[in-house]
């Protein structure tokens, strides 16, 4: 486990932002830096959990799933763990969070329309831990951004 990205990494993450399809011999050039290290580097941000994927972003819209929602789900007492699995189960649910507030739990939510966020929405509810669900429609998205995004950002200002 390392500590955190050092000014390198995030120089090395900021270069992958931006052409995640570069090589590793491309990245050493443009870094100033041997190839060994570069791909020493990327190995390290993997192993340690820092780097996640190098998967492509996808636009839900364009990928048939027009429908954005956030669900908050207050849930039984000592259910966290089984309604967790529950939500993990439903492959619509695309990112679930333990949050404070009003519910338990906040999920983010992708269909292909509201008749199929309907179907997603009486999944959830008929798993007998789920006391309560609220959910907002996302009508737009005018800020989205990535961690990676953020990383960028901060090479920017160091330069």
């Amino acid at each position: 486990m390392i500590d955190g990205p050092d000014p390198l990494d995030l120089r090395l993450i900021a270069a992958l932002r931006q052409s995640p399809r570069r090589s590793v011999s491309d990245l050493a050039r443009s870094l100033g830096v041997a190839r060994g290290t570069v791909q020493l580097r990327m190995e390290r941000l993997s192993s340690s959990g820092i780097i996640t994927g190098f998967g492509p972003d996808i636009d839900p819209g364009a990928a048939g799933y027009d429908v954005q929602a956030f669900t908050t789900f207050a849930i039984s007492q000592g259910a966290h763990d089984r309604t967790v699995d529950h939500l993990a189960s439903i492959p619509e649910i695309v990112e679930v969070h333990t949050v404070t507030g009003g519910g338990d739990l906040l999920a983010r939510i992708v269909a292909r329309n509201n008749d199929h966020l309907h179907e997603v929405l009486q999944r959830i509810a008929s798993f007998p831990e789920v006391t309560r669900t609220e959910t907002h429609l996302a009508l737009a998205t005018p800020v989205q951004r990535s961690i990676a995004d953020l990383i960028v950002e901060r090479v920017a200002e160091k330069a």
